[in-house]
């Protein structure tokens, strides 16, 4: 398995920087302020990690395979992960995490779409609030 994801800074002793993000500037971002229903967030070819802020109510994420997105259950799957216990990681009200985007299949070795799809990474990620309305702020990197 190929290290896929940005590496943490160094500084100029050569010490990891530890603590800090990579240094790279976001590929895309989304806000998806007062939310109440789930969302699901196609991935870019080149993503290989998340950065994702909620304010107003804790938010639960799954990882969406390209099989699930195809069907026609990808829009419940996060709803009903809320009442189910199925989502794969829970963002506290007024957190931020960040997430190395998981292998989801085998990859695509050399493939020309990019890091993503040639490692075989989740190309869809899905979030909904527990409660109510609460924003969602997703970075890809």
């Amino acid at each position: 398995m190929t290290n896929y994801s940005p590496q943490i800074p160094i500084d100029k002793g050569g010490t990891p920087k530890q603590g800090y993000v990579p240094a790279k500037v976001a590929l895309t971002r989304k806000a998806s302020e007062n939310a109440v229903v789930s969302s699901i967030w196609l991935l870019g070819h080149d993503t290989t990690e998340l950065e994702m802020t909620v304010i107003g109510q804790a938010t639960a994420v799954k990882w969406l395979t390209q099989a699930v997105v195809d069907s026609s259950v990808a829009g419940t799957s996060v709803l009903t992960a809320v009442a189910t216990g199925n989502w794969d990681h829970v963002i506290p009200n007024g957190e931020t995490r960040r997430f190395v985007v998981p292998v989801a299949t085998v990859g695509y070795g050399q493939s020309v779409q990019g890091v993503n799809r040639a490692e075989g990474l989740y190309p869809a990620v899905a979030y909904k609030t527990f409660a109510g309305n609460g924003s969602v702020f997703t970075a890809e990197f």
